[in-house]
């Protein structure tokens, strides 16, 4: 069982005043501290223009909190780290759905990732959980699949139950966004929608290496 964590990053306005080789100097740092963790992978995005308050987001994975908390501790020694702050996290654990036999974890350690992640947190109304079992599974059934119409769209579901203020955090990746909104729109005439609570505010996110994705800073 992983743990994983959306960090989100902005920046301080501080940072534009810093000189341009000395900015490179921190941000390379930064990196280093990222890469030279041998016990957390991470992934890193753009999100600027599409959330105030976020300009790229680190997805960190770990086999336990510690080591995810511990990079973060690092990083956050970092000259660069006077520039930045953490405006939203999102941390869940990978579980085996009770609803279907996919291994979740394959998709966690998948070294390639597609352009784009669409991420965000989500709660299931009270009456869900009053339903039976075999209920629950039916509805379920169809709401995966409509997923299973668009196989090229991956996803990931956390269970953040006592650990965040969530049930679930819930990603995509795509190189599509279009087939992923076709989707959502899809998904929303499903039964099962009428037992989510809340599913905001969703996170959409663009893939880049490292030191690019540091750039948005």
């Amino acid at each position: 069982m992983t743990c994983h964590s959306y960090i989100f990053f902005d920046s301080e306005p501080t940072i534009r005043a810093v000189p341009e080789a000395e900015l490179r100097e921190q941000t390379e740092q930064f990196a280093a501290v990222i890469e030279g963790s041998n016990q957390v992978k991470t992934f890193a995005y753009t999100t600027l223009g599409f959330k105030a308050g976020t300009r790229f987001m680190l997805w960190v994975q770990a086999n336990e909190p510690e080591e995810l908390q511990e990079m973060v501790i690092q990083l956050m020694r970092t000259p660069l780290s006077a520039h930045l702050k953490i405006t939203y996290t999102l941390f869940g654990l990978v579980r085996r759905s009770q609803y279907s036999k996919a291994d979740p974890e394959a998709v966690a350690a998948a070294d390639n990732r597609n352009r784009y992640l669409c991420v965000y947190p989500f709660t299931k109304t009270q009456e869900w959980y009053f339903l039976t079992y075999e209920q629950r599974k039916n509805l379920m059934i169809e709401h995966m699949k409509i997923g299973h119409k668009f196989p090229s769209i991956q996803q990931l579901l956390l269970y953040a139950y006592g650990v965040d203020d969530h049930e679930f955090v819930l990603s995509y990746e795509t190189d599509n966004l279009a087939d992923f909104q076709t989707v959502v729109m899809e998904l929303r005439a499903a039964e099962v929608r009428r037992y989510t609570a809340y599913d905001v505010p969703v996170y959409t996110c663009i893939h880049r290496p490292l030191r690019e994705a540091l750039q948005a800073a």
